[in-house]
């Protein structure tokens, strides 16, 4: 009996440290499929291109025509943060082809074309290109071509981006 009660306990103090993390900001489950789904580790370091950050939706240029149905709710009814893929550093210039391609210093990426309408039938608005990236600047995109990312947004604030690692991933 004594057993099942340190098992019970440590069981309990477990999931109160996951549950810690979680509300921290430092673990992440991701469902979308911007980035690998699982869970992912927010970690520190300079960002690199192809890096995984965690974004808040505050730390976009241009949310202000954004509908309040595109922001996921976290279960205190803040605007969960965004995982997204570092595309563009600050200093880089960010262009669009004529069929819609996004080009970082010249260089295509494939699939990135914004959308004009969202699943839901919502029209969607590009972000106005070409720009050169500020010193404080980073563009994110995502790995499905359907993501919520700096080709509707805009550059995000490099200094609220932090890298994530993925710790488990499917």
């Amino acid at each position: 009996m004594r057993r099942v009660k340190k098992t019970a306990v440590l069981l309990l103090a477990l999931w109160g440290v996951i549950f810690a993390l979680f509300c921290s900001g430092h673990l992440i489950w991701n469902t979308t499929g911007s980035v690998p789904r699982g869970l992912w580790w927010k970690s520190g370091g300079p960002l690199r291109y192809g890096d995984v950050v965690i974004v808040p939706t505050s730390a976009f240029r241009s949310t202000s025509w954004v509908p309040e149905a595109y922001w996921r709710k976290n279960a205190w009814g803040k605007p969960k943060a965004f995982l997204k893929r570092v595309a563009g550093l600050p200093g880089d210039v960010i262009g669009a082809s004529d069929n819609g391609l996004i080009h970082v210093n010249g260089g295509f990426i494939t699939n990135s074309a914004p959308l004009s309408m969202d699943r839901a039938g919502r029209p969607l608005k590009a972000f106005h290109l070409p720009i050169i990236l500020a010193s404080d600047e980073v563009w994110l995109l995502s790995d499905s071509h359907r993501g919520f990312d700096s080709r509707y947004l805009g550059p995000a604030r490099i200094t609220e981006c932090h890298r994530a690692v993925p710790l488990a991933v499917f």
